[in-house]
């Protein structure tokens, strides 16, 4: 089941802006010093959080959702592509997501982990099914696997393979796996999809933009068909 109401996470007023637009009755909060806009999306009650790019911006944007009363916490936009077969266009459904840039290797520690435990972690499977199921109802092809996320943009070929092998991710963005480590210390279930943008190439740079104007769309869509099988 999804849960109600359901708290949706963006980080660039693109990925966003058409859930922002749809939303009646709509107000904003200002919560932990970060913007959520709540209002109604065919009739159900949805909380929405442009975060700003980057892992403090997208923990503090899970943290306000949660304050403001959100169940469960859904993570939309862009990414990288790096898995085999992962195209321009594909969704892809997060099954955990680790920072690719945490490293305390020098004190024996697997790279992406602190005391032990992830930098981010497993989501919730049944958010996650429903995720998924979402993308399936409006025609994506997706992919369900480990998102990779770090303070940097990947638009280097060899940074992308590295990251691919070292973490069998086969997406990489820049706030997933952070509001994962928030969501779990609150107890707030999280579901991620990205979008593919781009191969996390030497043509990175291009290829994301251009294909950035197209997701607000897709974002609506899917959050319509997650928010239409709540009870």
């Amino acid at each position: 089941m999804v849960p109600s109401p359901l708290g949706v996470l963006a980080a660039m007023p693109e990925e966003g802006q058409a859930i922002k637009r749809a939303l009646v009755s709509a107000h904003t909060q200002l919560i932990l010093g970060r913007p959520v806009v709540a209002g109604l999306l065919d009739g159900h009650q949805v909380l929405l959080a442009i975060s700003g790019v980057g892992k403090v911006n997208a923990a503090i944007s899970a943290a306000a959702l949660k304050n403001a009363g959100a169940a469960g916490v859904v993570l939309v936009g862009v990414a990288g592509g790096l898995g085999p077969g992962v195209r321009v266009g594909d969704a892809v459904v997060a099954t955990e997501l680790i920072q690719h840039d945490v490293d305390i290797t020098a004190f024996g520690r697997p790279p992406g982990y602190i005391d032990g435990v992830i930098a981010g972690g497993v989501c919730d499977p049944v958010l996650g099914d429903a995720l998924a199921a979402a993308a399936l109802a409006i025609g994506a092809t997706v992919h369900r696997g480990c998102i990779a996320s770090g303070d940097q943009f990947i638009a280097s070929p060899s940074k992308s393979q590295q990251i691919a092998q070292q973490f069998g991710a086969i997406a990489v963005e820049m706030e997933g796996a952070a509001a994962a480590q928030a969501c779990r210390q609150l107890g707030l279930p999280l579901a991620v999809l990205r979008w593919i943008s781009d191969a996390a190439d030497d043509q990175a740079t291009t290829d994301f933009p251009a294909f950035l104007q197209q997701v607000a769309d897709k974002d609506l869509a899917v959050v319509k068909e997650l928010v239409a099988e709540q009870r």
